[in-house]
């Protein structure tokens, strides 16, 4: 199975560290569990005992842009036979890394990140917004009471990955 790949092409978070989180992603509310690169949380409050790892859970659709993270860790691999960045996925219980999304950031994920529905072929021009789960949904117009998070700018092939480059709006 082929986990999500992100890329922070300009994201402020690479510059701007209060832009950056630690995040451990919770699922519904009290389970560590693992989550891919790309996909995105709800911060929801800080780790009890922490004062700067955040307590990540699945966002709703109509979830406000400004609780949210784009998980984007580094792949660090500690199992020797893993070689390439879709197999990796932050596994459950581990800190992982989030950037807070800021308008006119732009950052790339692949396919493995996002729900894209039965028939639909993502397209420049095409919303990303948020959906009730972790990955960003793709649809050619934007969905009643789903927070908007940007649209597709640009689709790049990059060595075996297709990256969709997403601004934020």
């Amino acid at each position: 199975m082929a986990h999500g790949v992100f890329r922070s092409d300009l994201m402020s978070g690479t510059d701007i560290a209060a832009d950056l989180v630690s995040v451990k992603y919770m699922g519904a509310g009290s389970t560590e569990t693992a989550i891919d690169n790309g996909c995105v949380v709800k911060l929801d409050s800080l780790m009890t005992g922490e004062r700067e790892v955040w307590k990540g859970v699945t966002p709703a659709a109509n979830t406000s842009l400004s609780d949210i993270a784009i998980i984007g860790s580094e792949e660090v691999m500690y199992d020797e036979r893993k070689k390439n960045l879709d197999e990796f996925e932050n596994e459950a219980g581990v800190i992982a890394r989030g950037y807070i999304p800021r308008s006119r950031n732009i950052f790339s994920v692949t396919k493995d990140s996002l729900n894209i529905g039965t028939g639909v072929t993502p397209a420049v021009g095409y919303v990303v917004e948020l959906m009730a789960g972790v990955k960003l949904n793709v649809v050619a117009a934007a969905t009643s009471n789903s927070t908007v998070v940007g649209k597709i700018i640009a689709i790049e092939t990059a060595g075996r990955y297709t990256y969709y480059v997403i601004k934020i709006n």
